[in-house]
Parts: C-alpha cells; sequence; structure tokens
C-alpha cells in the first residue's frame, strides 16, 4: 500500500484525512487491513503487550517522522483494531500533541468519548481520534453502500456489516445509526439495566436514562431467553418523552440477546407529523459524528 504523506499534511480533520487515503487507494480492501496501513503512513511497530494501565498508545515526535504504537494485547482482536486506528488518529492529525512529550496513553474510557467542549482540549482529541478509527475502518464510501443492499434497518444487518469490516458488534451499530437513511437508535442494556444509548441528532429524546432499567412495556425488558426477537410496533411513548395519549406517534423495536446478559435493541422512529421541505423531502441538518433521514417505510409484522 502507497500513501503519500504529503497530501495528508493539509487535511486537518479526521473526515479530510480518510477522505484522502480512501482517494489514494480507492480499491480499499474490506476489512481495512489497518495495520497496513500504519505502516503505509510511518508506523515503524505496532507493539502488543499484556496491560492494566491503558488500552493504547502512541510513541512519537511533533513533526509525526516516525512513530511506535501500543496496544493492549489482552482485548478482542476488533478492540485491537479500533485502537490502531484510534492512535494513528492522533499520529496523523497534526493538532494532536501530547501532554507529555512524544507519547499519548489512551485507556478505554478515552476510546468510548463521542463528544467534547470545543475548550476541553484532551477529550477533543480524543473524541477525534475515535471519529478517525471509525471513520477509516468503516470508510462511509463502503459501508453505506453495503448497509443499503442489505435493505432496511434490522439487528442483523449490524452483524452482517461486523463480521465483514471485522469491527465489534457495538461499534457497528454506532456507525449503523448514525448513517442509516431511517431515524434510528441502539440502546445497550445489561442484566435489564441501560448501559449505552447510540443515536444520531435527529432521533427524539429518548426518556431513559444510563444506569436505569429498560421501560416495563419494551419488548427489550419483555425478551426471554430467545436470543432474537420479532419486530414489534411499541408507542413511543413507551421509550420517548411523548404522551401516551399521543397516539400517531410510533416506534418499531427489534432485540436480541448476545451473551452473558447483554441485550442490543433497536429503535426506529416514525413521525407521521413530519413537516416536509420544498422538494418533499424530510428536512435534515446531518452531522457525522452526533447526528439521518426517514423515508416512508410499510411496517413490520
Amino acid at each position: 500500500m502507497d500513501i503519500d504523506r504529503v497530501e495528508l499534511a493539509d487535511c486537518g480533520s479526521p473526515e479530510k484525512i480518510i477522505a484522502e487515503i480512501m482517494r489514494q487507494v480507492p480499491e480499499m480492501q474490506i476489512p481495512v487491513p489497518i495495520e497496513e496501513l500504519a505502516v503505509a503512513v510511518g508506523i515503524t511497530d505496532i507493539h502488543r503487550l499484556e496491560t492494566a494501565s491503558f488500552e493504547g498508545g502512541l510513541v512519537t515526535q511533533p513533526e509525526r517522522a516516525s512513530g511506535v504504537i501500543l496496544v493492549n494485547s489482552r482485548a478482542t482482536a476488533q478492540r485491537q483494531r479500533f485502537t490502531i486506528g484510534h492512535e494513528l488518529g492522533h499520529y496523523l492529525i497534526i493538532a494532536h500533541q501530547p501532554a507529555s512529550t512524544g507519547q499519548f496513553t489512551c485507556s478505554k474510557a478515552d476510546m468510548a468519548i463521542r463528544e467534547a467542549d470545543r475548550d476541553n482540549r484532551a477529550r477533543r482529541m480524543e473524541m477525534e481520534a475515535n471519529r478517525f478509527s471509525a471513520g477509516i475502518l468503516m470508510p462511509l464510501a463502503r459501508f453505506k453502500p453495503d448497509m443499503r443492499n442489505l435493505g432496511t434497518p434490522a439487528l442483523e444487518h449490524v452483524f452482517t456489516l461486523a463480521m465483514r469490516y471485522n469491527m465489534s458488534k457495538e461499534a457497528t451499530a454506532l456507525q449503523y445509526v448514525l448513517h442509516q437513511d431511517a431515524v434510528c437508535a441502539v440502546i445497550i442494556s445489561k442484566d435489564g439495566v441501560v448501559r449505552r444509548i447510540y443515536k444520531p441528532n435527529r432521533f427524539p429524546f429518548i426518556d431513559v436514562r444510563v444506569g436505569t432499567s429498560l421501560p416495563t412495556p419494551s419488548l427489550s425488558a419483555r425478551l426471554a431467553g430467545d436470543q432474537q426477537s420479532d419486530w414489534d410496533d411499541v408507542h413511543a411513548g413507551v421509550w420517548l418523552a411523548i404522551a401516551r395519549e399521543v397516539r400517531h406517534h410510533s416506534l418499531q423495536e427489534q432485540a436480541y440477546r448476545l451473551h452473558d446478559g447483554w441485550i442490543m435493541t433497536l429503535l426506529i422512529y416514525a413521525d407521521q407529523d413530519e413537516e416536509e421541505d420544498s422538494d418533499g423531502q424530510i428536512s435534515d441538518a446531518y452531522d457525522v459524528w452526533e447526528n439521518p433521514r426517514f423515508p416512508s417505510r410499510s411496517r413490520r409484522r
């Protein structure tokens, strides 16, 4: 793989760097060979070690002449791929400079950061590194066509894409809901308690907080020993801050039991009162990291 790093130098954002890499390597192999890519841009070694103190690290110089990536060898193969992508983001985004000279050390919590205030430089660097990792491992030029070819949203499609891109189900689910044409959200729960919520800004406010129980009337809370549920039409008020008597708001819910009490839930939102713009399309302001569109869709049975 040949990468001209001079062309990357003026690409300040994660998305611009990814776009330039994909321009230079239009036939990028899927799953993305992230270690080969790292070598192509100047990483001289990827060192795996057993550690409980951090998930990944980068040793380099301010000018990024070369670098060494450190990876927690205890992590799953998919987690290690994301970690390499994360540290590669730090390496390629020149504005990222570590607090201690020449070295980034990133925790598992750092690799879960999805938002940051503009004045929180350290947190913003971690968010951008995460955006880079997700974007280069699941490049939208390839991911979105693959996703659309699978058809209307479903958890089995998330799992199919996770296998194709050699990513974790959870990381794939986040990319999936951010870039679906339908307005979707994914809820991750364990033993009936909500642990994480992934949704674009266009999805309405979910009136269930992390750390609280799944709402009792939800399909997810009722999921028994079956590994995967059928689709269920539920009133939006089960999950959203919408009065139960407002009947025209509906959600479709699907749940899948993963392992050890973990459940992944997919919610699809339809609002019959959506206002259309002058072109007859639902208006949308899309943000690549925090923010998709809902075309007319038949109800599942």
